[in-house]
């Protein structure tokens, strides 16, 4: 048998010619690789910088990885020890763009792929195949057009957009809220626009900061905040730029209306992007759209702080969020300087932040920042602000969430966002908190089809650079100008509800379904909630399921097959804090809330419910269940959820053509995203007038309307209707 297998092995054993083409064709590989390389570094010096750069790194690393694995195989003395050397090393050099598992293992099955084809092409042309056996002409021609075949599916593979997902579909016959009777807020204005830049005058690399600015600032001193940034890596920045941390300049672009004002601020900042592809003029669209409204819109410069130069400056998060307030304090005090272009142009008493990605992590935490004497992770930091800030507006805010007191909040997330995949700015909603002196309302949206990078006209389509770009399946999304459009339109609807004082755009957030005229064709998910709210559970005052966060209240559920409270989970980790879990399989399933005392509602209010379905499905059957509502004097009334939200389930989406990537990356395929519910209780009087909303007593879901489902609630509670 050995014999036999000897014999085997000599008629199919490579030629001398295919080691060489197998060499070849992985150095082909590498110089593939390297171009790739070199048109995504982007360090900000340039292409042909980073080109040769890449090259010389290259040449210098290549040679050493194949002598150090050559050395490292000499004992096995089984293969060609050079060419093993820089198999490896090609091998390596095509998984740097991915630095993990998922990388070394496509290095090494395209390293696999190159060489057969190497090999291959080396046997046919220079190994004499003709004379060979048959057996070894049928595996060397066999094996290279399999290697073609892979070649060109590879390419077409990694140039395709991916895949369309299944739509879920609106049920037939779902009622619809009457659409709003307000204008467009995504409509142009009646103002005339102006623009202008305002900046310390010598930028290196920005020449719109450069001499030619309108108002000339001064710099900032930030290292308190990078305490430990040092090295090369401050050198080379400093080189870069032109200034170092304790020298930042305070740079932004500006869009006003033209007239005397006074008219609001809005501060935008964006988020971690590369720095020598400038973020700032992407939100040009919202600039304009509402300057003609009347804001003032300043699209602040931070670049200096964003990845580059192979490396980004460490915990830069919090000298973010303090940036938008020095620009802030300029403002401040351009409005009472005298032959300043802003004089008295400035309404100081309505001020909006918002931010995008790490930029609306930033508007949260510079408005926390704003009303604290000291930088709450370091006391050596003073703040001395104390701005009347009204609104906050964060569009896909990546980081952690901190508590805000009486602020007005709005966040959006795009399903399909694959950098920040996690709905985090819907955390910071939970975070945001009313005391009920101060009228305000927080409302969160969640777009289907919408991505990270395309609310800003420069990040684009992807939301990651290439090669690792090459992967996302990007055919479900939605076009740019649409994306965009769900922006104008809650951005301009809030700042014109919040800082306009134009109540009639409320109704958008408390269901946008109002609003579906002026929206892209998709499917959202929001939230509302705002400071009249009375909280009767939120499941997280102690470990007792049956008892309410409203004192003296008692909960009970029936027939349940899944009742706990405990973390509500994202795609990868939970926020930290308590939801309901209810799950049911027919029987006579309820869960029920006794108020400790009537007296706690009126004709005006409205039942409000946060709700999640946690159970992927169709759309055509979506979950509903009975809510019954009971007064002290026995008096019951019921009328289904479906009347007046349809209650979508979990949204799958596939960031990536390749499921496994998905999984390793992504985690889930979904998350929960909550829902708002708000139940008039005029419209339970009107099933039975003998109900009488001032003696309510008991709340409870019957589960009577789908036959099995899961819910997750965290939030019950009754807040004022709109009159």
């Amino acid at each position: 048998m050995k014999l036999i297998l000897a014999d085997v092995w000599r008629s199919l054993k490579p030629v001398h010619e295919a080691h060489h083409g197998a060499l070849w064709a992985a150095l082909g590989a590498s110089l593939v690789a390297l171009m790739v390389g070199g048109f995504n570094l982007k360090s900000g010096f340039g292409l042909w910088v980073d080109l040769s750069f890449l090259f010389a790194a290259a040449a210098i690393g290549l040679p050493l990885v194949a002598i150090a694995v050559a050395l490292a195989l000499t004992l096995l003395r089984k293969i060609p020890r050079l060419a093993a050397g820089v198999l490896v090393a090609v091998m390596v050099l095509l998984a740097l763009p991915w630095l993990n598992a998922w990388g070394y293992l496509l290095g090494a099955v395209v390293l696999l792929i190159e060489c057969t084809l190497g090999a291959s092409v080396a046997t046919v042309l220079l190994g004499g195949l003709r004379y060979a056996a048959l057996g070894k002409k049928a595996l060397t021609l066999g094996s290279g057009a399999l290697a073609l075949f892979a070649n060109l599916w590879l390419v077409v593979f990694l140039r395709s957009d991916g895949f369309d997902e299944q739509w879920l579909r609106v049920p037939a016959g779902a009622s619809l809220p009457p659409q709003l009777s307000a204008s467009d807020p995504s409509a142009k204005g009646s103002y005339a626009v102006d623009r202008l830049f305002y900046g310390h005058g010598d930028d290196l690399r920005r020449s719109e900061y450069g001499p030619g600015v309108a108002i000339r600032t001064s710099t900032v001193d930030a290292s308190p905040f990078f305490p430990d940034f040092g090295g090369w890596k401050a050198r080379l920045r400093k080189l870069y730029w032109g200034f170092g941390m304790d020298r930042l300049p305070l740079n932004a672009r500006v869009w006003y209306p033209r007239g005397a004002g006074p008219f609001p601020l809005v501060l935008m900042v964006h988020g971690n992007h590369e720095m020598s592809e400038f973020s700032d003029p992407g939100y040009a669209y919202l600039g304009e759209l509402l300057a003609s409204r009347g804001f003032i819109f300043v699209s602040i410069d931070e670049n200096f702080l964003n990845i580059g130069l192979f490396h980004e400056p460490p915990d830069e998060k919090p000298a973010r969020a303090w940036l938008m307030l020095e620009h802030l304090k300029l403002w401040e005090q351009w409005n009472v300087s005298m032959g300043n272009p802003f004089y008295g142009r400035i309404d100081t008493a309505n001020v909006a932040l918002m931010g995008h990605s790490r930029g609306g992590q930033a508007a949260a935490r510079a408005a926390l920042f704003n009303k604290l004497a000291y930088d709450p992770d370091d006391a050596s930091i003073h703040f001395h602000y104390g701005y009347p800030i009204k609104a906050v507006v964060a569009i896909a805010p990546a980081g952690e969430w901190r508590v805000l007191n009486d602020v007005n909040y709005l966040t959006i997330q795009g399903a399909h966002d694959a950098d920040v995949s996690s709905f985090l700015g819907s955390g910071q909603w939970d975070s945001v908190r009313f005391s009920g002196n101060v009228d305000c309302f927080k409302s969160e949206l969640y777009a289907y089809g919408a991505n990270h990078g395309q609310f800003n006209t420069v990040w684009g389509r992807s939301d990651s650079r290439g090669p690792k770009s090459w992967f996302l399946n990007l055919r479900p999304l939605l076009r740019g100008a649409d994306q965009r459009k769900i922006a104008e339109v809650y951005v301009a609807a809030f700042l014109e509800a919040t800082l306009h004082g134009r109540d009639e755009y409320r109704q958008l957030f408390r269901d946008y379904r109002q609003a579906r005229a002026w929206l892209p064709k998709t499917f959202y998910m929001d939230r509302y909630l705002d400071s009249s709210n009375k909280v009767i559970a939120d499941f997280s005052e102690d470990a007792d399921l049956t008892t309410t966060t409203l004192p003296g209240g008692v909960i009970e559920g029936r027939n349940l097959s899944d009742w706990h409270e405990g973390k509500i989970p994202f795609r990868n980790g939970d926020r930290g804090y308590n939801g309901v879990f209810l799950g049911w399989n027919g029987g006579a399933a309820s869960y029920s809330v006794t108020l400790p005392a009537a007296g706690l509602a009126d004709k005006n209010s409205l039942l409000s419910m946060s709700i999640a379905v946690t159970e992927d499905g169709e759309a055509e059957s979506p979950t509903d269940f009975t809510v019954e509502l009971e007064s002290d004097d026995g008096v019951e009334v019921r009328l289904p959820v479906s009347r007046f939200r349809t209650l979508r389930p979990s949204i799958p989406v596939r960031f990536t053509k390749i499921e496994y990537l998905d999984r390793l990356v992504y985690k889930e395929p979904s998350e929960p995203v909550f829902q708002s519910v708000e139940m008039p209780l005029r419209d339970f009087a009107a099933v039975d007038q003998r109900f009488d909303a001032k003696r309510l007593k008991s709340v409870r879901l019957i589960f009577d309307r789908t036959a099995a489902s899961e819910l997750l609630i965290s939030q019950i509670g009754l807040e004022r209707s709109v009159q």
